[in-house]
């Protein structure tokens, strides 16, 4: 019988022709037609002829790993379990991967054949067989989301820190598609962000509130100097949103503490700003530089003696801060607080050496600024220390 005759036979799923054809010569069990150079398995198993490609597996000679053709993945892509764990116990070998194809491993977990996965393992599968681009089983799994796969693997032993050629291991990539319950797992097994993604994975993990994320990246050494898009770094971020326990984190874990806004703005000016004192006081002893000013000319002295902060006013004189420094608007620290009523800090303000006397541009001078806005108390004192009008 002829190649072409035999490979009809088998397209057909004449078995008791296939069957006497490789009893008389069995060198046709291996055979491939010239369209499409698909092997005679092949034919059957794509037909759904499963006792065609039974009667071939089992002949002597059958080549069961067919180069180019991969009679056990295609068993497994087509969902034919019982003839892939044949094939496996026949010595099929479980790492044979067509170029540009996932491996047979990969694609029994992505079709939930776990009880195939785990004779494949058995006979020898690797768990970290990497594809043309790097991806290993864990990190697709990771990615998609297969919580069962990704179970099955570590429960194998799949290497948690192996990267694909774009830099990505398997909870770098859980981390970006959000898949919150895959990073939980990996971390509990000991899982590291990839070092080319740990500083934009740390940034991200804050922006979308994924605090554990955060802390537990800068406990791994990530560093803290990471910006985003805008310039803003992670500190100015924790600190715009009042994250006072992230800041002091992140302090102790080396972040600039004379960090700037995508505005200029210096990180211990916006904390004043945004009114969080408490975040203010981390900062000013971590080391902040406190005659730093504003886009708007602002000490930070003047901004606490506007908002009223007795105790960062008393800090930050102590730690020498400007009292007569000018803003943009020739605004002293005392003119702020004057101006807002704060009477103890008025009188810190002067008990430390403020001049009372200086102008800002439309010509006031911190007790007239006092009495405009009624605050009679500011004003008496001021004059009682030689206050002009």
């Amino acid at each position: 019988m002829t190649n072409i005759e035999f490979l009809d036979a088998v397209m057909h799923g004449d078995a008791a022709i296939v069957a006497s054809a490789i009893e008389t010569t069995p060198e046709l069990v291996n055979c491939t037609c010239d369209e499409g150079n698909h092997s005679a398995f092949e034919i059957a198993l794509n037909a759904g002829f499963s006792k065609v490609a039974s009667t071939l597996m089992n002949t002597v000679g059958f080549d069961i790993n067919h180069s180019g053709h991969n009679p056990l993945r295609l068993t497994i892509d087509l969902g034919f379990i019982e003839l892939a764990k044949s094939l496996l116990e026949k010595g099929a070998n479980p790492n044979y991967r067509p170029t540009q194809m996932s491996s047979a491993l990969l694609l029994c977990l992505e079709n939930e054949y776990f009880d195939v996965a785990e004779l494949m393992v058995e006979k020898g599968a690797e768990v970290d067989i990497r594809n043309e681009q790097g991806w290993t089983p864990l990190i697709w799994a990771a990615i998609k989301g297969r919580k069962p796969a990704v179970e099955f693997l570590l429960a194998h032993r799949a290497n948690l820190n192996v990267c694909n050629n774009d830099g990505w291991n398997a909870i770098t990539g859980a981390y970006f598609k959000k898949r919150t319950d895959i990073v939980s797992i990996l971390k509990d097994k000991g899982a590291v962000f990839s070092a080319k993604y740990s500083e934009v994975a740390l940034l991200s993990a804050y922006q979308n509130g994924y605090l554990d994320i955060v802390n537990s990246l800068l406990d791994s050494g990530v560093s803290p100097s990471v910006s985003d898009d805008e310039g803003n770094s992670l500190l100015v971020l924790a600190t715009q949103n009042g994250d006072l326990e992230l800041v002091k984190k992140l302090l102790a874990n080396g972040a600039d503490v004379n960090a700037t806004s995508e505005h200029d703005n210096p990180v211990l000016c916006i904390a004043l700003k945004q009114r969080h004192e408490l975040i203010a006081m981390e900062l000013i002893r971590a080391g902040s530089y406190i005659n730093q000013t504003d886009i708007n000319g602002s000490t930070p002295l003047m901004i606490a003696s506007y908002v009223g902060y007795m105790e960062v006013c008393q800090v930050l004189i102590e730690r020498n801060a400007a009292l007569n420094s000018l803003s943009k608007e020739s605004y002293t620290p005392i003119m702020f607080a004057a101006e807002q009523g704060y009477l103890e800090v008025v009188e810190l303000l002067v008990e430390a050496g403020a001049n009372i006397n200086l102008k800002n541009n439309l010509g006031r001078r911190a007790k007239k600024l006092a009495d405009l806005r009624e605050h009679y108390l500011i004003r008496n004192y001021l004059n009682e220390h030689g206050g002009r009008d």
